[in-house]
C-alpha cells in the first residue's frame, strides 16, 4: 500500500453549517504524519446518498486507505451504511451478535435503547465490523480493489477479528481498504487507534517523516527571510503554519521508500533551520508554549502572577490548562475597572487620570502591583482596547501595552494588533506569555 495516499471524507450537514467543529480531520491527519503516513485528500458532504455516493467514487479510485466518518447512527439522515453497501454491490443483513452488543451496551447504561436502534444492527455482509467501545455504532471495514474500468468490487470478505493485523498479500501489493467511523470523537479516536492505524501500519509501504520547529517571537515571513531559498531543504519540503495562540510552528517533511535515506534529509535540513532561526525556537516538539514556560518557571524555581485587563483572565487560563501549574502560578487579579487596578494593584489614581488605563505607566504599575501583592518571583500585566469599540485616534482599537515586573525592575512593551476582539484578545495573551518566556530564559 501507497502509505502516501490516504483520504478522509467527512459527512455531516453539521460541519457544512458550521454547527459543529471538525476536530476529527485535524486528529486523523495528525496520527497518520505521526506514523509515518500522509491524508492526502479531505472531503467535507452533505447528509446526502448522491454526495456521499460520488465522494466515494472519487476517493476509492486515488486512494490506497479510505476512511469516513459520520453518519453511521440510527436516525433517518444516517446515510453512510446503506450508501457504502450499495457502491459495493452488497447487501444489508440483520447481525445477531451486533444486535447484542448494542442492546448490552444500554443495557450496561442504565437506558432505553434510542429509536429505530435495530438499525444499526443491519450491516454490510461482506464487511468486517469494528468494535466501538464507546458508543453503540459499529464501524465498517471493506478490503477492495479497483479493476481497468474504474469499477469497485469486494474480493474477499474481511474477518471480524482484531488478533492479528496481518494484510493478506493481494491487498499489502494492490489491494485498497475502506473505513467508516462514527463521528462522535470519543468513538471515532477509539477504534481508529485500536483498530485502523495497526491495519495502515501493517499495510505501508514507503515513509514520510517531518520535523517541527515551534517559534515565538517572529512571523513567518520573517522566518522565511531568515531561513532563505527553501532549494537548500530539497528534497524535504518546508511548511509554515502560523498560529494566534502559539506563534507559528515550521514543519519540514520528506517522503520516500527507505527511512534510512529520509533520515540524514531531514537531518541536514534541521540544522539549517536551527542555524537560521535559534532565536525564536522554544520546541522541537507538539508542546505548547505555556507547558515550556511552567518547566522553566519550575526549574527556577519562581512563582508567576498576572495582572490582566483586556485579556479578562485569558493568559491564566492557558497556563492552569497544563498539570502541574500550580507548582509555579500563584494568582491572577483580573482587574477589568479602573477602581478594581486600583483597589487590587496599587496602581496610583493620578496614573490613570493623567496617561489612561491604557499606557506604558499603567501597564508598568499594574505588573509592579502583581509582583508586590503576590509576593511572586516575576508577574505579567495586560492592558488594551481589544475592541470593537473604544479606540481613539491617538490609542486605536488593537493598542496593547504589556509589562513584565521581577525584582530587578519591570519593562513595558507597546503592540499593535489588527484583528476582531477575539483576534486581538488572543494575539495579546500570545504576546505575554512570549515576554514571560524571554524572560524566563533570560534571565
Amino acid at each position: 500500500m501507497d502509505s502516501g495516499r490516504c483520504e478522509l471524507i467527512v459527512v455531516g450537514d453539521e460541519i457544512l453549517l458550521g454547527q459543529t467543529l471538525d476536530s476529527n480531520s485535524r486528529y486523523i491527519a495528525r496520527r497518520l504524519t505521526d506514523n509515518g503516513m500522509r491524508l492526502h485528500w479531505i472531503s467535507v458532504v452533505p447528509d446526502d446518498k448522491d454526495e456521499i455516493k460520488t465522494a466515494l467514487d472519487r476517493a476509492t479510485g486515488r486512494a490506497s486507505a479510505v476512511i469516513i466518518t459520520g453518519g453511521l447512527g440510527p436516525t433517518a439522515d444516517d446515510f453512510t451504511r446503506p450508501v457504502i453497501a450499495g457502491f459495493f454491490a452488497d447487501n444489508l443483513v440483520w447481525r445477531q451478535d451486533l444486535a447484542d452488543a448494542i442492546l448490552a451496551r444500554f443495557e450496561k447504561r442504565a437506558i432505553r435503547p434510542s429509536p429505530g436502534w435495530e438499525t444499526m444492527a443491519y450491516f454490510p455482509s461482506r464487511a468486517a465490523a469494528i468494535p466501538n467501545a464507546h458508543g453503540a455504532a459499529p464501524g465498517i471495514h471493506y478490503n477492495y480493489v479497483r479493476d481497468h474500468k474504474g469499477a469497485t468490487a469486494v474480493v474477499t470478505p474481511v474477518a471480524d477479528s482484531l488478533q492479528s493485523v496481518a494484510i493478506e498479500p493481494v491487498f499489502r501489493e494492490a489491494g485498497r481498504q475502506l473505513f467508516a467511523l462514527p463521528g462522535v470523537p470519543v468513538e471515532m479516536r477509539g477504534m481508529f487507534e485500536d483498530y485502523i492505524l495497526p491495519r495502515l501500519i501493517a499495510a505501508r509501504k514507503g515513509v514520510f517523516k517531518s520535523r517541527i520547529f515551534k517559534t515565538v517571537g517572529a512571523g513567518e515571513t520573517h522566518l522565511a527571510a531568515c531561513i532563505g531559498d527553501p532549494a537548500v531543504l530539497a528534497p524535504a519540503t518546508l511548511a509554515f503554519l502560523p498560529s494566534l495562540d502559539q506563534g507559528v510552528t515550521l514543519r519540514l517533511s520528506c517522503s520516500g521508500d527507505d527511512v534510512n535515506l529520509v533520515h540524514p534529509v531531514l537531518e541536514k535540513g534541521s540544522a539549517i533551520i536551527r542555524t537560521a532561526i535559534q532565536s525564536y525556537i522554544y520546541a522541537t516538539e507538539e508542546i505548547p508554549l505555556e507547558a515550556v514556560i511552567i518547566d522553566i518557571l519550575r526549574y527556577r524555581g519562581w512563582k508567576a502572577a498576572f495582572a490582566e485587563s483586556c485579556t479578562g483572565g485569558m493568559i491564566s487560563a492557558r497556563l492552569t490548562s497544563i498539570p502541574g501549574a500550580s507548582d509555579v502560578f500563584e494568582r491572577c487579579f483580573v482587574t477589568y475597572s479602573n477602581q478594581a487596578k486600583v483597589e487590587l494593584l496599587g496602581v496610583a489614581p493620578d496614573i490613570i487620570e493623567n496617561y489612561g488605563a491604557v499606557s506604558e505607566q499603567c501597564a508598568r504599575a499594574m505588573a509592579e502591583g502583581a509582583c508586590q501583592q503576590a509576593k511572586v518571583d516575576i508577574a505579567i500585566s495586560v492592558t488594551g482596547i481589544a475592541g470593537p469599540g473604544g479606540g481613539t485616534v491617538e490609542k486605536p482599537v488593537g493598542l496593547v501595552y504589556i509589562g513584565v515586573a521581577d525584582r530587578g525592575g519591570s519593562k513595558v512593551k507597546r503592540f499593535t494588533f489588527a484583528g476582531d476582539r477575539d483576534d486581538n484578545r488572543r494575539r495579546a495573551a500570545l504576546a505575554a506569555l512570549t515576554m514571560l518566556y524571554r524572560k524566563c530564559i533570560n534571565a
